[in-house]
């Protein structure tokens, strides 16, 4: 709940007061809104101050924090460019905050220039834990610009039955069962009175129905775990279902958002009043916090096969790497716990080590962490697990990861989990800023394609030999693959591919094949009609317009080149002939050059948008070729395309 809880208490202050006529009145209150916890109404009075002063390093670095913190990193990012732009060396982390940012984007070029850039003119007196960081963040960027998504895993939004009009986090699985914890709300909140009756997060439990179909959620032992003014949050069950571990958070008197391990024991059908666990885990004077449990419960090695169990959680207390840390300790029964162990710096960095969940099946811990690489913010890990003992940790595939936070990746089954994250597709609150939300992730039966070309002017008639050229749909970057007829690849779920089928002698041939749709069949099939290209035979170009004798072409007329500039991105390696043609009205000198002017305008109009010149010729005809009589004299005004030269496929594959 780290930063969940922040985002509620920061809604209490969308509404804005008066502002005081002068900049030292203004930025005391921007100071005095923030210690109210009013994040919004002091950015807004830091920004008022940022038009009216011009450069103030400190007012921008405000804001830049303030964006941050409120989970706007778009805005945020674009603060701490402001502020590298003219910091002239006093503020030299804000390019390190900057590229962090970008690259929660997926903008991991630009993040990649600013991390070096950074590290290489970094000289504070922490520059070897920022090399550190950066070097983790650089060979991050340099891996999330060549990975691809796993083609089994599919990753879908929870609907709302489930997911509310805020945040909802902390899911888990038990018996077909989601838990998760969220606040009771139909609408988006904006809170102005006092912290202690503002709405808090409780746990609630909805039963699955199938994949990410679920009943409609209700409260969790209401009586019991849900407190009133206390955040109650990251629930597990132990292995037996007899015991429910859960977290509790309240501000203390220094507005530090403090949690704390609980555990309430099931009794036959009644579970018992919460019991807080012990001062080795919680923090009696409220200064660091404890959360996130999870249970670990393993055999021991030995003829008796003794039972251990281990409670896992994250926690800020003294001794750790630097922001939370996972520690574990063990626990019996009856709840007493023996010294916490820290996970140490193979799992912990000097970041944030967060929402930890064991699989007794796959004998792994999984975790999030944003100080150990990634895609971005905070990515999912896994480490196998030997007899309580943690060994070397990997990032999950994409689509699991992203770019944003993803955390509090949790198992259902052997095919689903769960996962909580503020990437594309999150529901947004006030100025876009994401919120985060439930995701069901789902191991897909594997599905391959088959590609096919037929003549299209003999429906029955199999090209052989054709070839397809196979990449995501907007993807500039990738050169995509190549794919023989007939030949199955593997295709991943619930994404676009734009496939170009090519045959010499034939028109190249495009289209888009979304893998979204629901299909039992494990194999897709997609057939291709090509046309014979005719080096003889023109083709007209319908609705090209001209003025009355002139040369300018009309707006209505670009829409149709458009179309012609596309047919020949997709066919790179036609030479093709734009001839212009006129009536037989005024001299044939002039209406040469008529023809040859508003051809040429034509493959102008072409180049501009990027064909090369070497692909077009401009060729007037003047009146000379006539496709009607006198009659119809606007059928003789035209503008024709012809292929020259064919398509060649050895000329359009990379080099």
């Amino acid at each position: 709940m780290i930063k969940q809880l922040f985002i509620l208490f920061l809604l209490i202050g969308l509404n804005t007061t008066c502002f005081a006529q002068y900049k030292s009145t203004k930025l005391k209150m921007a100071e005095g809104l923030l210690e109210e916890g009013k994040y919004f109404a002091a950015l807004k009075i830091y920004e008022d101050i940022s038009k009216s002063q011009g450069d103030n390093k400190d007012v921008y670095l405000k804001i830049a924090e303030l964006h941050e913190q409120l989970f706007n990193y778009e805005e945020a990012a674009k603060w701490y460019y402001e502020l590298f732009e003219i910091q002239a060396g006093e503020y030299p982390k804000s390019e390190f905050k900057f590229a962090e940012l970008i690259m929660m984007q997926g903008k991991y070029e630009v993040a990649l220039e600013h991390f070096e850039s950074f590290n290489k003119t970094y000289r504070g007196h922490d520059k070897a834990l920022y090399t550190n960081l950066c070097k983790a963040y650089i060979k991050s960027c340099k891996t999330a610009m060549e990975s691809l998504p796993n083609a089994e895993i599919s990753i879908k939004r929870i609907p709302k039955n489930v997911n509310s009009a805020y945040t909802d986090l902390a899911p888990f699985g038990h018996e077909g069962k989601l838990y998760f914890s969220a606040i009771p709300t139909d609408t988006a909140l904006t809170y102005t009175e006092y912290l202690d009756s503002a709405p808090t997060f409780q746990i609630f439990e909805a039963t699955q129905i199938e994949d990410e179909q679920f009943d409609s959620a209700k409260v969790f032992l209401p009586e019991i775990i849900n407190e009133p003014y206390r955040h109650t949050s990251n629930g597990a069950f132990n292995p037996k279902g007899d015991q429910f571990f859960f977290t509790r958070c309240k501000q203390n008197i220094n507005g530090k958002n403090i949690c704390k391990i609980y555990c309430t024991t099931k009794n036959d059908t009644s579970w018992n009043e919460p019991i807080l666990l012990g001062g080795e885990i919680n923090d009696r004077k409220n200064d660091f916090s404890s959360t996130h449990p999870a249970i670990m419960e393993y055999k021991k090695r030995g003829r008796k096969g003794e039972t251990i169990t281990k409670l896992v959680f994250a926690s800020s207390m003294p001794g750790g790497e630097g922001g939370y840390d996972l520690w574990m300790v063990n626990i019996d029964k009856e709840l007493n716990v023996d010294k916490p162990e820290n996970l140490g710096n193979k799992i912990n960095s000097s970041q944030n080590e967060v929402t930890p969940f064991y699989s007794s099946k796959d004998q792994k811990l999984y975790f999030s962490s944003n100080g150990n690489g990634g895609l971005g913010g905070l990515d999912v890990f896994e480490t196998p697990v030997k007899n309580g003992k943690t060994k070397k940790i990997s990032p999950l595939d994409q689509p699991i990861n992203s770019s944003w936070d993803d955390w509090y990746y949790n198992q259902m089954s052997s095919s689903t989990a769960f996962i909580v994250s503020n990437r594309k597709g999150a529901k947004t609150y006030y100025n876009n800023i994401r919120l985060d939300d439930i995701f069901l992730i789902k191991k897909e039966t594997k599905k391959y394609l088959s590609l096919f070309a037929y003549d299209k002017d003999s429906a029955d008639l199999l090209i052989k030999g054709s070839l397809f050229k196979v990449k995501f749909a907007n993807d500039t970057k990738s050169e995509g693959m190549q794919v023989e007829t007939g030949k199955p690849f593997q295709v991943i779920p619930n994404k676009t591919y734009e496939i170009i089928a090519q045959k010499n002698g034939y028109f190249n041939q495009s289209t888009l094949f979304s893998t979204s749709y629901d299909t039992k069949s494990d194999t897709l099939k997609w057939d291709f009609k090509l046309e014979k290209i005719d080096t003889l035979k023109p083709t007209v170009i319908d609705n090209i317009y001209f003025d009355s004798d002139a040369i300018t072409l009309k707006p209505e007329s670009k829409q149709i080149l458009n179309k012609l500039y596309q047919f020949l991105i997709v066919n790179p390696s036609l030479r093709i002939e734009i001839s212009g043609h006129t009536d037989s009205q005024g001299s044939k000198e002039h209406n040469l050059k008529l023809s040859q002017q508003r051809a040429q305008t034509v493959v102008d109009y072409l180049v501009d948008k990027g064909i090369g010149k070497d692909v077009l010729t401009a060729k007037g005809y003047g009146d000379s070729k006539p496709v009607a009589d006198n009659s119809k004299p606007e059928l003789n005004r035209r503008i024709e395309y012809k292929v020259i030269d064919l398509n060649n496929i050895d000329d359009q594959q990379p080099k």
